[in-house]
């Protein structure tokens, strides 16, 4: 079952209860690839900055765009008129951790017992070409497929709005077959980051392995050049004695 983390997204406790985890928002960068099926440079750039959270327990703040502000103040009143739209009371969910705990999810919001609402808001020029297009936005597939699997629900609306535009619901279920992709890629996505955060490690633990080598290395010296010292020493205190026995006997 997924974990449900009550918070307020963008808060202090949000940003705690995703750090090091990889979220829906980017799972179509997990998707791509080049045309000779490498990953993307973005696929390495946010591999690291996830590795960089687990290993500091931070997250590293980024700026905010103008879009993704806009987006965040035009939520609320997208979200109340879906509900005047649809006749129902979509609930404001802050974080859903999948029930491995490797990966997460934010949605707009909960739709009954087994919806998910997905709010997208664009410029009237980049909306109204969607009105003429049947099939569900190809960019947004990966995220609202990846929250169905997460939450482990049905279906979701994306609701594509602007202020005084008519709003543009397009409704997905669930697409088993193109889950099991995404089940696959991220698993790979969160082995090699544990393998990154690993590797790093290593090199912390590698210099504390190499300065301790290197103490019982001088150790080890000190004391061949001690036994080496007594060694001579005895050498010479033996010479002198067979000289005075010498002397000694020639005395007699």
């Amino acid at each position: 079952m997924p974990i449900i983390i009550d918070c307020i997204q963008g808060t202090e406790e949000w940003q705690k209860a995703r750090n090091g985890l990889i979220t829906a928002s980017l799972f179509e960068m997990v998707m791509a690839e080049k045309k000779q099926g490498q990953k993307t440079s973005r696929y390495h750039s946010v591999m690291m900055k996830l590795a960089g959270e687990r290993m500091t327990g931070k997250t590293v703040e980024e700026g905010t765009t103008l879009s993704q502000r806009r987006g965040t103040e035009l939520e609320p009143s997208a979200r109340q008129l879906y509900g005047k739209l649809t006749q129902t009371e979509p609930e404001c969910i802050g974080f859903v951790l999948a029930d491995d705990r490797r990966k997460g999810f934010s949605p707009d919001a909960f739709v009954g017992k087994n919806g998910l609402l997905e709010i997208k808001t664009k410029k009237p020029e980049i909306l109204i070409p969607h009105f003429a297009q049947k099939n569900f936005p190809e960019e947004h597939k990966a995220q609202c497929q990846g929250g169905l699997w997460i939450s482990q629900r049905e279906w979701v609306d994306l609701m594509l709005y602007w202020p005084d535009m008519p709003p543009l619901i397009k409704r997905a279920y669930r697409d088993e077959a193109y889950i099991s992709k995404l089940e696959v890629e991220i698993h790979r996505f969160n082995e090699a980051l544990e393998k990154m955060v690993q590797h790093i490690k290593c090199f912390e633990t590698g210099f504390s392995i190499r300065t301790d080598r290197a103490l019982r290395e001088r150790e080890g010296k000190k004391l061949k050049t001690k036994r080496l010292l007594r060694g001579k020493t005895s050498v010479k205190r033996g010479r002198k004695g067979s000289c005075a026995a010498l002397i000694g006997e020639k005395i007699l």
